[in-house]
């Protein structure tokens, strides 16, 4: 017997942290008749496979409030809704290579500081005391985010599930949205694998295959998967040795960052030419996948990664995760 409701005052479509996200944070604010269908497992689409950095930085002040806020929830979401994740406030030094960095750094810690975080402004030998792996070669300084770290996206979700349960939400997996049509009583109408829900709102979280949902009602979703990539490292001696994480590094200029994972060290590059996928049409399902590893498109990244943080270089790659992102 399938567990699906008839109606529902709000359904969402896609089970990754966005849309566990909503749902509980509908949950909470009383809209408990709230569904969630995901047409394989929880995560299976890009979230499983996401590197799960946590920046509070942004240049708009509500994406910065909402990163904020983010940070503060995931401090204490465990405790929440009795679910245990691995979360690491380690905090960020985000490196600068242009006056206009430094000028970009110092406008967003005046707005940190209006929204209660204390980042700070940082010279050159600044840098080097809390991160002494690094190279100094062409900075001009950096800026500290306290509150950066990285959070496991799949516990996340995991909890978000539960807390939105626990107050009576429902969560319908292996479930795939067929159809959505708008009714003439303004309520839509979605169509599933496991039967049809009538519905007051619709949310669609379906990550790199919201395009597909909107075209079900005729809208044109601007989104295209693109293929991610970041590679894991080895054990670092140099990381072995010590007994705390070191922060995250973040290079804005030359486009990635570094972060500790367990002792090695994680290298996710923002490539400036990045690869759009599945332009003619996305595979049924590729829940749980990966793309083959292409390091060569990486290689400049690299380059640059270990001419600024040498320790980089000694560890052998462990693993490549290439995945798809929206």
């Amino acid at each position: 017997m399938s567990d699906l409701p008839s109606h529902a005052r709000v359904v969402i479509i896609g089970g990754g942290a966005v849309g566990a996200s909503t749902l509980y944070h509908l949950a909470k604010m009383g809209c408990s008749d709230a569904v969630l269908l995901e047409k394989n497992e929880l995560t299976s689409g890009s979230t499983w496979h996401a590197a799960g950095n946590c920046p509070t930085f942004s240049g708009s002040w509500n994406m910065m409030k909402l990163q904020r806020y983010s940070a503060d929830l995931f401090a204490r979401l465990a405790d929440d809704v009795d679910y245990p994740m691995n979360y690491h406030r380690t905090g960020s030094i985000r490196i600068a290579q242009s006056d206009a960095r430094m000028a970009e750094f110092r406008h967003v810690a005046s707005m940190a500081g209006y929204q209660g975080m204390d980042y700070e402004v940082l010279g050159v030998n600044e840098v080097k005391d809390r991160y002494p792996f690094l190279e100094l070669h062409d900075l001009k300084g950096g800026l500290w985010d306290p509150m950066d770290g990285d959070i496991d996206p799949a516990q996340l979700t995991q909890a978000y599930a539960k807390g939105a349960r626990d107050l009576g939400a429902k969560v319908v997996r292996f479930c795939a949205v067929t159809g959505l049509s708008q009714l003439p009583s303004g309520e839509w109408k979605v169509e599933s694998e496991k039967g049809t829900v009538i519905a007051e709102k619709v949310v669609n979280a379906a990550g790199y295959r919201a395009a597909e949902i909107g075209r079900m009602v005729g809208r044109d979703v601007p989104t295209v998967a693109m293929s991610h990539q970041y590679l894991v490292t080895e054990e670092i001696p140099e990381l072995a040795a010590l007994d705390h994480k070191v922060p995250l590094l973040r290079d804005p200029d030359d486009s990635y960052y570094l972060r500790q994972e367990g002792k090695g060290l994680i290298l996710g590059p923002y490539e400036w030419q990045a690869t759009p996928h599945w332009l003619d049409g996305m595979p049924d399902d590729f829940s749980f996948q990966l793309y083959p590893d292409d390091l060569d498109r990486l290689e400049w990244y690299i380059e640059q990664a270990c001419a600024r943080v040498p320790m980089l270089g000694s560890g052998g790659v462990q693993r490549v995760i290439n995945g798809p992102i929206p």
